[in-house]
C-alpha cells in the first residue's frame, strides 16, 4: 500500500529552473501528487501552465513538499486561500496556479451568494474574511474546547500579535513546529477583530 502513510494538507510544487510555484490542498497529499505527476508524463495533465512547464524543463526541474498539515479537512480551504489570495507566500510566485480560489470542495456542487460575492471581493483585491460562513466553517465544539484552555489561548494569541516575527521564530517562543504556527496563524489572523481575547497579548509577552 504506497500511500498508507499520507498527509492531509497544504502541499506545493515547484519548478527549480523559473522558480514558479503550484500549490494545492488533499486529503491525501501523497496521491494526489503522484496523480500530478502521472498526468504530467502522460501529457494529459488538465493545468496548462504546469503541463508546458513540465514539457519545457522535465519532470527533474521539478520537487514538492508538504507545506501546512492540517488534522482538521475544513481548514484546508481557508489556507489554500490565503495563498491564492496573497495572505500568506512562498519564496516563489505561484505562477501556475489557474484559479484564485480554492474549489475542490464544491465538487458537483454550486457557490452560493455569497460565496461568489467572496470571490469577487478577492479579485478586486478587497478582503472580508470575517463573514458568517466563515465563522460556522470553524466547529463550536472544537473552539469551545480550544478557548477553554489557557495555554492554546496564550499560544495563539502571541502568534496572531506577532506578524513581525517569522512563523520559525514564533514556533520557536511557543514550542510549536513552523507548519503548526502557519496554520494558526491563518486560521485566526482574520478572526482579530471577531475573538476580543486575541486582541490582548499573551500574559508574560
Amino acid at each position: 500500500m504506497p500511500y498508507a502513510e499520507d498527509y492531509t494538507g497544504i502541499y506545493r510544487i515547484v519548478n527549480t529552473v523559473s522558480n514558479k510555484a503550484y500549490v494545492g490542498q488533499s486529503l491525501r497529499v501523497k496521491k494526489r501528487v503522484q496523480e500530478h505527476f502521472r498526468l504530467l508524463r502522460l501529457g494529459k495533465h488538465t493545468n496548462t501552465h504546469l503541463q508546458r512547464s513540465y514539457d519545457r524543463h522535465g519532470e527533474s526541474a521539478f520537487v514538492w513538499g508538504l507545506e501546512v498539515l492540517c488534522e482538521d479537512p475544513s481548514d484546508l480551504d481557508l489556507i489554500e486561500n490565503a495563498f491564492l489570495q496573497g495572505d500568506a507566500y512562498f519564496d516563489e510566485p505561484l505562477a501556475y496556479n489557474i484559479a484564485d480560489y480554492a474549489k475542490v470542495p464544491m465538487r458537483g456542487r454550486f457557490h452560493t451568494d455569497e460565496t461568489k460575492h467572496q470571490i469577487s471581493l478577492a479579485k478586486r483585491g478587497r478582503r472580508e474574511h470575517v463573514t458568517n460562513r466563515y465563522r460556522k466553517s470553524l466547529s463550536k465544539a472544537q473552539l469551545k474546547r480550544h478557548h477553554d484552555d489557557p495555554a492554546f489561548v496564550a499560544k495563539v494569541r502571541f502568534i496572531v500579535n506577532n506578524p513581525h516575527m517569522s512563523y520559525a521564530e514564533r514556533g520557536r517562543v511557543v514550542g510549536a513546529d513552523t507548519s503548526n504556527v502557519r496554520k494558526l496563524a491563518l486560521k485566526y489572523t482574520p478572526l482579530k477583530e471577531a475573538l476580543p481575547w486575541l486582541k490582548h497579548s499573551s500574559p508574560g509577552r
